[in-house]
């Protein structure tokens, strides 16, 4: 599998609690990145459908940290709620899913990038802001998903060549899809 092979996308939100997944989480922003390409999608029914059309249609693995219990349920009830239809992925692979398969425990994505590579995330501050955020600086929210992007990239890179994972601890290799 090749750099263009696979897609990776993350979603920011406001609202919502982590204790009631996707009920009161309000989508701001998608962002989506294959090869070298980016595209950040809104929560505006035009946008939204293009990015269930891609989703729908792209071929290879689309790729997430935390997806499966977070970005994914998120944008499942957008697109349910406002385009009148349900995500569908033809292959989804989610890093923290699989790190937690192997070592038997979750990790951030921000401790990982920094054990693994020494690199962090953007600081943005607290989620409760990004609302604020979007509404007045929306450049950095989107700069804030770009490098989550291009993180979570880079780690599946890293799964693809086999290269190990560093969670401090431990080391993990991760399956390929």
């Amino acid at each position: 599998m090749r750099e263009g092979d696979f897609s990776v996308i993350d979603v920011e939100t406001t609202g919502g609690s982590m204790d009631n997944i996707p009920v009161g989480f309000e989508l701001l922003l998608t962002g989506a990145r294959c090869g070298r390409t980016y595209a950040m999608y809104t929560s505006a029914p035009e946008s939204l459908g293009q990015l269930a059309d891609l989703l729908a249609s792209f071929p290879g693995p689309v790729v997430t940290y935390n997806g499966a219990r977070f970005d994914l349920p998120v944008l499942d009830d957008h697109f349910e709620r406002l385009l009148g239809r349900r995500l569908k992925l033809k292959h989804h692979y989610d890093l923290m899913v699989e790190i937690e398969r192997a070592a038997g425990r979750r990790i951030s994505l921000d401790r990982l990038c920094l054990y693994t590579f020494g690199e962090e995330k953007v600081t943005l501050g607290h989620h409760r802001h990004y609302g604020r955020i979007w509404k007045e600086e929306p450049h950095r929210l989107a700069d804030y998903n770009r490098r989550d992007l291009d993180l979570t990239h880079e780690l599946f890179m890293r799964v693809l060549r086999g290269e190990p994972l560093f969670l401090g601890d431990t080391t993990v290799v991760l399956p390929a899809p």
